[in-house]
């Protein structure tokens, strides 16, 4: 099979690949936006390994506006708290009837054994956790997960108690039942009224945090899980049911987080701003391959062929530059979805238009040359002009337009964004805003969430300028410096 160039022709363009970067390379301006646009490269790659957090599955790391954590250098920041994951080891202080027990690390499992004798089996088991901070947190999360098979014949009830260093001993989750096996899943908050009217009374409170995290805040706060079991009927025969308590976690949302503190949702704004240069690279270098294309095509084909063709594809683009192009664009996703590929595609489709018009008028210079005369007079078929001779004149324009193109995409989607138009599973620049715009940031004056992405989408669009203007003057004679 014969080569697709010949070995002449590999070294000629080897030649202009270097020739080209040299003046790239002693470009400032160009080769500044070529830096800029490699750290969101390296964002884009390596954004699992450059944040811990994921903004589609970690939907709450932090409070609710929580301000970034640098802040604490100012005094009226320094106490605020940060995020606490608290996964305690537990210690068995009552286990009377609780045989086979473990009681190191995470875990605490074992064996009741009922008897006639013990009328009731109760267990209890401790742990502590220190609260450094001089203010109080806005919330708590327990989580944790207990069960007991083989409990047909038993009442049993349980709860968890947490002793601040005030000592004041409050109930944060209770419950009870009878004679049946037992799998739970607990996920308990600060918010629950019924808890909060019975372990304060108060129809006023609304917070079990603000009576637990109390004067004095810091210090040693201890955890107690109880639980009871109870025989039914009392005289039964022997009973033996497995049980087991795992998974304890106590989650304290930080009112500092991270580099960029957190959203409305508590979500870590750093990782939603790595993770959206996926989407916005991707969006702008595929929609602006496309259009760029599309342009080439129509341009090259309409100069070349010239006559009907040119002038209903002339006539095509004339409709179609008429167009509102905003409300058009807004009414296709709306009809076929919000989704990314369907973006990327609607904003190629529009996309080409200028660029047929510049490579169509670049054709019509072209054909009239001598080289493409004398291809013509070899007996060269249309489709190898076009080919051969016409698009390799046309490749330094279209490689500039290439460049200007994507801010163009990048702009158009978190435009899309902004006004709810973007594709709602993944994390974008744009949704950031919108959610910052809808959901309190100005009015909380979380800077820390609107800036960002305006920052972000601000320099990837300057990075493809500062490219494509030096592009554009290294390819286009007329506007090379005189050195």
């Amino acid at each position: 099979m014969a080569p697709l160039m010949s070995k002449d022709t590999r070294k000629v363009y080897a030649r202009r690949i270097k020739g080209f970067w040299d003046e790239f390379s002693h470009n400032r301006i160009g080769f500044f936006g070529l830096a800029l646009l490699s750290v969101y490269v390296v964002m884009a790659i390596f954004a699992p390994w450059l944040t811990p957090y994921d903004p589609l599955a970690s939907t709450r790391v932090a409070e609710s506006y929580a301000a970034p954590a640098w802040l604490k250098v100012f005094p009226q920041y320094a106490n605020k708290p940060d995020t606490m994951e608290v996964v305690p080891k537990w210690t068995l202080t009552q286990a009377a009837g609780f045989e086979d027990k473990i009681s190191a690390g995470k875990t605490v499992a074992g064996t009741i054994e009922m008897t006639r004798d013990a009328k009731t089996v109760d267990i209890e088991f401790t742990s502590s956790f220190n609260y450094p901070y001089l203010d109080s947190p806005q919330r708590y999360i327990a989580k944790f997960q207990w069960s007991v098979s083989n409990i047909t014949n038993l009442y049993w009830a349980a709860e968890l108690l947490i002793t601040p260093p005030s000592g004041n001993t409050t109930r944060i989750w209770y419950q009870t039942n009878t004679k049946t096996p037992l799998s739970l899943g607990v996920e308990q908050d600060s918010y629950n009224y019924w808890l909060l009217q019975k372990e304060i009374g108060d129809p006023r409170a609304t917070n079990l945090a603000q009576q637990i995290f109390s004067n004095p805040v810091s210090g040693d706060y201890h955890f107690t899980f109880h639980a009871v079991f109870v025989p039914d009927p009392p005289d039964s025969e022997n009973t033996k049911a497995a049980f087991e308590f795992r998974n304890f976690m106590f989650f304290i949302p930080g009112l500092v987080h991270g580099i960029l503190g957190a959203d409305f949702l508590g979500t870590d704004v750093l990782s939603q701003v790595i993770y959206g240069s996926r989407i916005s690279l991707a969006i702008g270098l595929m929609a602006a391959a496309i259009s760029v294309s599309i342009g080439v095509l129509v341009g090259i084909v309409s100069g070349y062929l010239g006559g009907a063709v040119d002038e209903i594809t002339m006539r095509i683009v004339d409709i179609l530059l008429c167009l509102p192009f905003l409300p058009l664009l807004l009414t296709l996703v709306r009809l076929f979805g919000k989704n990314v590929f369907y973006i990327v595609l609607f904003i190629a489709l529009f996309g080409w238009l200028g660029l047929a018009r510049v490579v169509r008028s670049q054709i019509l210079y072209l054909r009239e040359t001598t080289f493409v005369e004398c291809a013509v007079a070899s007996g060269a078929s249309k489709q190898y002009v076009m080919l051969k001779h016409l698009l390799p004149n046309i490749v330094p324009v279209a490689l500039a337009s290439l460049v200007l193109s994507v801010p163009g995409a990048v702009l158009t989607e978190a435009g899309l964004s902004f006004l709810g138009f973007g594709d709602p599973r993944v994390p974008t620049w744009g949704k950031m805003l919108n959610y910052a715009f809808g959901h309190g940031a100005f009015e909380n004056f979380a800077w820390w969430w609107a800036l960002p992405p305006g920052l972000a989408i601000t320099f990837l669009s300057l990075s493809f300028v500062f490219m494509g203007f030096a592009i554009d003057e290294i390819v286009n004679p007329r506007l090379r410096r005189r050195r």
